[in-house]
């Protein structure tokens, strides 16, 4: 159901954006970084502020936007403990979940199909007509593969594996070696490191893909995805939609028919959690 007043917010770890359509009209607002897991006090005060200005952007009261429906696409909610507990701390009443599902909603709009979001950490989704199913991220200890995170660690892996003579060096191997302080640099490094330290790593390694070492990394990302998808039961002819900071540089590296079946992104998180707003009943 299509509505004229709705309530969106898309929120991660590096940033929030709330979207508010009061009588037809959009407002949106941006704020400061909104994990419910990492930081619930802050994620909860970044949501409520900006729900504040959205109200204010429209000419109306935080009181006003009561009963208009909402949804929070929070990252860190990670199951229904987590959802009760954001909604019951939120100004305003609203369907709260993680953002996966959003995400996936304005990357594919209404359209049944694939995605694989793919930035600093990982997931691959669907949605259709039986629903919405999504698997992997985990966090890069047990899981994120192909992302960014996984990317870096995987290519200090290969430099150790070459200091250590197990494989053989290659020139992406030899200058982050150099560029690390050698083995030792690279333990100290991983020692402190968190996931976007290791992420910051991913721009050397797409930019050096003929590197053999850096090749057999986004080959082996690039596999994981394709497993992954048909995990999820996607076949030939099936829309695939990449997304995030890295999905889109895997399509060379995906198998023919996936890489036939490509499509690009209808719109953003943000436009998913608006969707998934107005489409509440009542």
């Amino acid at each position: 159901m299509s509505r004229a007043r709705a309530i969106g917010c898309d929120g991660g770890g590096s940033g929030a954006r709330l979207a508010l359509v009061w009588d037809g009209l959009r407002h949106e607002v941006c704020g400061g970084p909104a994990n419910v897991t990492s930081d619930f006090a802050g994620a909860v005060a970044e949501v409520s502020g900006l729900l504040h200005r959205a109200a204010q952007l429209a000419g109306v009261s935080l009181e006003d936007l009561r009963g208009v429906p909402a949804h929070f696409a929070l990252a860190g909610v990670v199951d229904e403990r987590v959802a009760t507990r954001v909604a019951a701390a939120l100004p305003l009443e609203g369907v709260v979940e993680e953002d996966r599902r959003a995400a996936v909603r304005g990357a594919l709009g209404e359209r049944p199909g694939h995605v694989a979001g793919i930035g600093t950490g990982s997931y691959l989704a669907r949605q259709g007509p039986d629903g919405f199913e999504t698997i992997g991220g985990h966090g890069l200890v047990l899981g994120d593969e192909a992302s960014g995170a996984w990317m870096g660690r995987a290519l200090l892996k290969a430099v150790l594996a070459v200091e250590d003579g197990v494989e053989p060096a290659t020139a992406l191997t030899r200058q982050i070696a150099e560029e690390m302080g050698g083995v030792s640099g690279i333990v100290a490094f991983a020692a402190e490191a968190g996931p976007s330290d290791f992420a910051a790593l991913a721009p050397r390694l797409l930019d050096a893909k003929t590197d053999s070492a850096a090749r057999h990394i986004i080959v082996a990302g690039a596999d994981y995805i394709a497993r992954g998808l048909l995990a999820l039961g996607w076949k030939e002819g099936g829309a695939i939609c990449l997304i995030g900071g890295i999905g889109g540089k895997y399509a060379d590296f995906l198998p023919t028919q996936m890489q036939k079946a490509l499509v690009g992104a209808e719109g953003s998180a943000l436009d998913g959690a608006l969707a998934l707003a107005m489409e509440q009943d009542g």
